[in-house]
């Protein structure tokens, strides 16, 4: 089995645009846009199965927030804060578009990687790829569970 067939494992039911996008990858385009993770922001990474990923970029989100309350708003007032607030945001999506496509290609290679390292048979890496690739709605329905919770709450 070679490495495209075993790359379409991961990327399972979305394996021909994320093939393609692997393709350019290796053609040394790294950063190829994604609309996906533009629209959907951090969701996108949980869908894929980027917990790592979602974290750090939750956390860059949350920081952001933090400096904008505490040190932004004493300095520019809230008017202008809430501004500053909508353009870090955009840029900050905008990024995740031109990273996503890159950071989950890398994931699938990493993936392919630990596989092989860990399992000698290429049926127990088939399962492990699978498991370890493809999309999850799991996470994504707790997170905005939680949203929702925290909107009425407040």
């Amino acid at each position: 089995m070679n490495k495209i067939q075993l790359h379409e494992i991961f990327f399972q039911r979305s394996h021909s645009y994320y093939i393609e996008q692997l393709k350019y990858y290796e053609q040394g385009k790294k950063f190829r846009f994604s609309y996906s993770a533009l629209i959907f922001g951090i969701l996108w990474f949980l869908y894929r199965k980027m917990y790592l990923e979602f974290f750090i970029i939750f956390f860059v989100f949350y920081l952001e927030t933090i400096f904008e309350n505490l040190v932004l708003t004493k300095l520019i007032g809230i008017e202008k804060t809430k501004v500053v607030h909508f353009s870090v945001t955009i840029l900050l999506l905008i990024t995740l578009g031109i990273i996503g496509n890159n950071l989950y290609i890398k994931k699938a290679k990493r993936t392919l990687r630990n596989a092989e390292e860990k399992f000698p048979e290429i049926e127990n890496q088939k399962e492990y790829i699978f498991k370890k690739g493809g999309t999850s709605y799991i996470y994504v329905i707790i997170l905005l569970a939680l949203f929702i919770l925290a909107i009425f709450i407040s």
